[in-house]
């Protein structure tokens, strides 16, 4: 692979070791984010994605490949709106030469499936969200198809890993849920996110086919009782001792990975034991 010009934009624990690990393949990386530097060799561009003035540091650059992995920093419909919607519009106007631009990759989430029995879903089945988030990641999706950027979405889910460790801290707390009916849940490592990610470009800029939506997600969808009981009984807590009312219900599907698998991508962490396992590990 030859050396490229990438733009990650919104360097967070995705971004970051996104880029370290292109950087230290011989290309040429910048991160935005709104402050702050980065560890070098990222070049640093400090700006708002919402406040359009600030993206004039994009000015005079020219890009390969674009990453956008934002973090809206509220879980509101108006920060949703305005970071993924609106941000991602400002990033792409801002760009100098988007024209020469080879592939526009956009982080999205499961979050824009509505299925909520259990059932299977992929990139082809039906996107109908009835939260906020889904349907202002939906927008973002459609308004990253638009663009004159050839693209691809990744919609991850249940992210999890160093500094992601939600379900950990709630069966410390002794946080359960109900056991029945089962609430079932996907979920992928941060490694294997940015693995995944850095997969793809390597792929187009070998030229070789790619789809334009992808499900980034292990391959054990699971219930999400099996998993806070599993982490109990990894942290020597009785699981029978969990609260196991007060859980809000989510949608409940199981996400197919058989498209990512299918890229020749090979999980770090095939299922939660593996990734919660080594995280529990470093804990000791």
């Amino acid at each position: 692979m030859s050396a490229s010009n990438i733009l990650i934009v919104g360097c967070g624990d995705i971004g970051i070791p996104l880029g370290l690990q292109l950087a230290g393949k011989g290309h040429a990386v910048w991160g935005l984010r709104r402050s702050g530097q980065l560890p070098e060799p990222i070049t640093t561009l400090n700006a708002d994605v919402t406040n359009a003035a600030s993206l004039a540091c994009l000015a005079g650059l020219r890009f390969d490949y674009v990453v956008v992995t934002l973090t809206p920093g509220e879980f509101s419909d108006q920060r949703y709106q305005a970071v993924y919607v609106e941000g991602l519009a400002n990033v792409l106007a801002a760009l100098n030469n988007p024209g020469a631009v080879k592939r526009l990759l956009f982080v999205s989430s499961t979050s824009v499936y509505h299925q909520g029995d259990g059932q299977w879903v992929d990139e082809t089945s039906a996107t109908e969200p009835g939260s906020f988030s889904g349907r202002r990641l939906l927008e973002a999706e459609r308004i990253a198809a638009d663009s004159i950027m050839p693209h691809c979405v990744i919609r991850f889910a249940g992210i999890y890993g160093p500094g992601r460790r939600r379900l950990i801290e709630q069966v410390k707390a002794g946080q359960g849920c109900p056991p029945s009916p089962p609430l079932m849940t996907n979920r992928i490592h941060r490694d294997d996110c940015v693995g995944f990610l850095a997969h793809l470009i390597l792929l187009d800029s070998q030229q070789q086919a790619m789809e334009n939506c992808y499900i980034g997600v292990d391959s054990e969808p699971v219930a999400l009782w099996e998993v806070k009981t599993w982490l109990a009984q990894q942290l020597g807590i009785d699981s029978k001792t969990l609260d196991t009312s007060g859980t809000t219900r989510r949608n409940s599907k199981r996400c197919s990975n058989a498209r990512l698998l299918a890229t020749g991508y090979h999980l770090r962490y095939r299922g939660y034991q593996q990734g919660y396992g080594e995280l529990l590990r470093e804990e000791e």
